[in-house]
């Protein structure tokens, strides 16, 4: 295969990467409208956002005034019995039931509609009426055709991006007293966090929430161990084992099969990322776009390093061969670089994973004091090898005879 050839292979398995990373970002389709956002409220009543959540039928709307750091919310709930009661909580210090600060509405005996608030303490709560740990400005409550809206404006007690609710259904007796709700099916999977801000609504299913931790540590692993230390490992033995005349071409395959091995471990973490994100960036925090960002840089960067590798690496005797070793050195540096970068980045993201920061933190010390001690050995034995050579030449032209000379 010539030159010509080689090159446009290589150029056309780049482009053809590139254009796979592009298309499942640029390429997302676009979100369904949501039934919540045709309603139209009895009282004329509009709100900037909504969502629809997940379980036992019902929707949030809402309004939030940044001004004030205060909110407007209808928590509507369809196909409700009026022997039911309906209820949404926000939990200002943890994401379970215990602790909420509930808003509750449910049709009496007589036929009006109660709403009042309630602080939840134990999960047997049969919703007593209570102040809230925060100011509520106002709670109401309809139920017609089917339909109980429970409205409520309250001063939010915190981050307004980070608001973990809760929403309930559960029995009402004939004296107005309430059961506590089911503790399985739909009940036990309706809570979430909402961003008042964006309008996100997220799933909090602890099942799922479980599953998408241990992938993120995997990710983290396989990318620590891929690009964060076989990768560096790689290239110490390239550079310092070769310098060993006893292990001939043996540095080379080492070399050669740990860059291997980091590679694909790497890409395995890398894809998984791809996985963990979803199709677009766009849904990733601005530390977390950055994080990715680099990730697919480094990516693209090996592959690339490994094509060429392959595909366009001359022989050590041909003239291009400088140009080689300079694109191998920068590529392969670069690489190294932001790869370690970036699992610090990555580490980050998350107090959680501070003893792995500090775990890696020593590894890559580790790496540096190794590459040290071989690179000052390398220099001393440099050193001597042209000195004896220096040495060598000089007595070689004391024996030559004056004749010999001139």
């Amino acid at each position: 295969m010539d030159s010509f050839r080689k090159l446009s292979l290589i150029s056309a398995l780049f482009h053809t990467l590139i254009i796979l990373l592009i298309i499942p970002v640029t390429s997302q389709p676009q979100p369904q409208p949501q039934a919540c956002e045709s309603y139209r409220f009895p009282n004329s009543t509009i709100f900037l956002a909504c969502n629809d959540l997940p379980v036992l039928d019902s929707s949030l709307q809402w309004t939030y005034h940044s001004s004030s750091n205060s909110i407007d919310v209808a928590f509507k709930k369809n196909n409700a019995n009026h022997k039911r009661w309906i209820a949404w909580a926000i939990n200002p210090t943890s994401t379970g039931m215990v602790g909420s600060q509930a808003f509750v509405a449910f049709q009496k005996y007589d036929g009006t509609v109660a709403a009042y608030t309630s602080p939840i303490t134990s999960y047997g709560t049969t919703l007593e009426e209570g102040s809230l740990s925060f100011e509520v400005h106002e709670v109401s409550a309809s139920f017609e055709d089917g339909t109980m809206i429970l409205y409520a404006s309250f001063q939010l007690p915190g981050n307004p991006k980070l608001v973990n609710h809760v929403w309930q259904e559960g029995l009402v007796f004939d004296d107005d007293s309430r059961l506590s709700h089911a503790l399985s099916g739909d009940n036990f999977k309706s809570f979430g966090r909402v961003d008042f801000l964006t309008g996100k609504v997220s799933d909090r299913d602890p099942h799922k929430q479980n599953s998408k931790i241990l992938l993120k540590k995997v990710h983290g692993i396989l990318n620590g161990i891929g690009w964060g230390i076989l990768m560096p490992t790689g290239a110490i033995m390239g550079r310092y084992l070769k310098q060993l005349e006893a292990t001939g071409s043996t540095w080379f395959r080492l070399h050669r099969a740990c860059q291997i091995l980091a590679y694909i471990i790497g890409t395995i973490g890398f894809a998984l990322d791809i996985f963990l994100s979803g199709p677009s960036l766009s849904s990733l925090s601005p530390y977390g776009f950055v994080h990715a960002s680099i990730g697919i840089a480094v990516f693209v960067s090996a592959t690339v390093q490994v094509l060429a590798a392959i595909f366009l690496r001359p022989d050590k005797h041909h003239k291009a061969r400088i140009f080689w070793n300079i694109f191998h050195y920068v590529v392969g540096y670069g690489v190294i670089f932001l790869s370690v970068f970036n699992m610090f980045r990555g580490f980050s993201l998350s107090k959680s994973y501070h003893s792995w920061k500090n775990a890696y933190f020593g590894v890559i010390v580790s790496l540096g004091c190794v590459a040290l001690i071989l690179e000052a050995i390398t220099w001393f034995f440099f050193c001597k090898r042209r000195n004896k050579k220096e040495m060598k030449e000089t007595s070689t032209d004391d024996n030559i005879p004056p004749q010999e000379i001139v």
